[in-house]
């Protein structure tokens, strides 16, 4: 780190960038719409009576927290809030502490990948849905799927305090590895979710109960959420390469 001409630190340089840049602001002023929205759909969520007992309330209901979770994240850290200097400081000469606080990202990915097997057995395989251990246990799963993130991203910060001064370590490969534990399972949904599309489409033209409509309808909207969630965090993965692997270009990592 060396001062600048006109008397600031590359660190503070970065810092006003992410935060007072086009960029910065954009990130959060879509956290704070992502925050709002999902404060109201939890809402929603929580008092309709047809939801009420089924195991698709339960995962909507973990997808949104996640969500709420990481947008006050983004929101904190790119909005130029009271602190932020002192935040950001901390975090840029620690960065694999914003792991631990991304924690609430990464379940979100795992979530998915547990809503899309719900889903599988919900309408391709829906005798055996009321029986399938998966689904009788999906609570347990959910909390599970939190303790399993928030315990990978302590080890993660763990591995890079330790590793960090060694010579041989290369954040590059880090950061691969943590790349792979968070978009994996968001990867392996599709396979599910896939399976779902094509029986929903072979379903189409066919005369089924009401409560097979609202399953129909649970998956349609399941797989929306799904497909835009991919699609930004597809993006963010992109900005992630390009900011590890070219750190001349001063990309903030999301």
């Amino acid at each position: 780190m060396h001062n600048n001409t006109n008397g600031t630190t590359d660190l503070e340089e970065e810092i006003k960038f992410s935060c007072y840049s086009d960029w910065g602001v954009s990130i959060a002023t879509i956290s704070a719409v992502t925050l709002v929205v999902n404060i109201f759909h939890l809402i929603i969520i929580t008092r309709m009576r047809q939801l009420k007992g089924r195991p698709y309330r339960l995962i909507l209901v973990h997808i949104t927290l996640a969500d709420i979770g990481s947008s006050l994240f983004l929101l904190a850290f790119y909005s130029c809030l009271p602190g932020y200097y002192r935040i950001s400081r901390f975090l840029y000469r620690f960065p694999f502490v914003g792991d631990v606080v991304l924690w609430p990202s990464y379940t979100s990915h795992w979530i998915f990948l547990v809503a899309g097997i719900e889903q599988y057995y919900g309408i391709c395989r829906p005798l055996l849905y009321e029986t399938a251990n998966f689904v009788q246990k999906l609570s347990p799963i959910l909390v599970l799927t939190w303790m399993l993130t928030f315990c990978w991203s302590m080890m993660n910060l763990a591995i890079y305090v330790i590793l960090r001064s060694v010579p041989q370590y290369s954040v590059q490969v880090h950061r691969s590895v943590e790349f792979t534990f968070r978009y994996v399972p968001l990867i392996l949904a599709a396979i599910p979710l896939t399976f779902v599309l094509k029986e929903l489409m072979r379903m189409r033209r066919m005369v089924v109960a009401d409560s097979q409509k609202q399953s129909r309808r649970a998956a349609v909207f399941l797989i929306i959420i799904y497909s835009l969630f991919t699609t930004f965090s597809v993006f963010k993965l992109i900005m992630n390469n390009i900011a590890v692997y070219n750190p001349g270009h001063s990309l903030p990592c999301v």
